[in-house]
């Protein structure tokens, strides 16, 4: 059972201190555009460069460990290939949430991950796929043009976790092998886009930096950022509206560890945890051992007391995700589960909060949009 104080106790004990600190948009003159430049070149040339080349490392190495497993398979191959598909996978989730630039266009985002899947296109073509065994999936050029269901980390999860797959892939009979075979030229694939993102990010962090009248994307830094803004912003309404709502239905009894996100490779909440310390890289402008604290959109913020109160408020988020499971269902199995995952949904609604209020406010970049609306 898992026994942790409410996040209304956690949380709302900063209420005041956020009263005191918020400075009302409307009584403070508008910030500089050029104020504005510095944190797009911090977060966007700076901050997110060496994410992006650990997670073509990532892939790169996957693709490695698949191609030595299926060259001959055991168990021991198997669990490295499956820690490897953990370790890109945890990359992936820490960059997921910035969705702009490279990262969504040509639909690469879902190339890389095809979720939510509501209708279960996957599942179903997936199952057409292991009748068939068509050689063309086991192509990676190929690949890269079929349906975006049968791309991606949902796809390969299919492959390493689900049913027997592992055994097959280890007995090497004719399902193993094609699983093997297939299951590379995702990889590969996965391998190909993670470069593309890699080339294509300079250009475009430097069409951000270089915001201004002479931009025709990007006719002020202010503007500019806003695409931070909005990738905070929505991230955290993902998590509460797909990752967490979506599990948890319309009660108890409607809840669904198969809706969340991962569930065959048991990471749901893993993937959240992840989630957020590159959200909070937005915010503050530190990922890991790159950037400098202060430098995110935390840089727009002068008011240091809301900054603390802030910063508080995510800690608790993270420490609370990171002391659970890394799976929903582990969570739901327990008699409080329900009640944990509610709770840390509303944990993640305060924090939103906390963003459309005393950040986008603070920042003059929150404009009351929600590009969610309707999904």
């Amino acid at each position: 059972m898992f026994c942790k104080p409410s996040w209304r106790t956690l949380l709302l004990s900063t209420t005041t201190v956020l009263a005191v600190g918020v400075i009302s948009p409307d009584a403070r003159a508008d910030i500089p555009d050029e104020n504005y430049q510095p944190v797009l070149a911090h977060l966007l040339g700076t901050v997110m460069p060496p994410r992006l080349d650990d997670f073509h490392a990532a892939t790169e190495n996957l693709t490695s460990e698949f191609k030595d497993f299926c060259s001959d398979p055991d168990k021991s191959g198997l669990e490295g290939t499956q820690a490897a598909f953990h370790a890109a996978m945890d990359i992936w989730q820490e960059i997921q949430p910035w969705r702009m630039g490279p990262l969504v266009a040509n639909g690469r985002d879902q190339h890389i991950e095809y979720w939510p899947d509501k209708h279960g296109t996957a599942a179903r073509q997936f199952r057409k796929l292991m009748f068939d065994k068509p050689a063309a999936y086991t192509d990676p050029e190929k690949l890269s043009g079929a349906s975006a269901a049968l791309q991606g980390f949902p796809a390969l999860e299919e492959v390493l976790f689900a049913d027997d797959h592992g055994d097959r892939m280890i007995a090497a009979n004719e399902d193993g092998v094609f699983l093997c075979q297939y299951g590379t030229a995702i990889a590969t694939n996965l391998g190909t886009l993670s470069g593309e993102l890699l080339a294509e990010w300079p250009e475009f962090a430097t069409a951000m930096e270089n915001a201004g009248p002479d931009s025709m994307d990007y006719p002020t830094a202010k503007f500019a950022a806003t695409d931070l803004y909005r990738a905070l912003h929505e991230g955290l309404l993902i998590i509460s509206s797909q990752k967490l709502a979506r599990p948890l239905g319309d009660g108890a009894e409607d809840a669904s560890a198969g809706r969340a996100e991962s569930p065959i490779s048991e990471r749901s909440l893993r993937n959240i945890e992840h989630n957020l310390i590159g959200l909070f890289a937005i915010y503050d402008g530190t990922w890991g051992d790159v950037g400098e604290e202060g430098k995110g959109l935390a840089a727009l913020i002068d008011n240091s007391l809301l900054d603390r109160s802030f910063k508080l408020n995510w800690q608790t988020v993270g420490d609370t995700v990171a002391e659970l499971p890394p799976s929903v269902a582990e969570v739901l199995e327990q008699p409080d589960g329900y009640a944990v995952l509610t709770d840390l949904k509303g944990q993640i609604d305060f924090l939103t909060t906390l963003v459309e209020n005393d950040v986008g406010g603070n920042t003059q970049l929150g404009g009351g949009f929600n590009a969610l609306d309707g999904d």
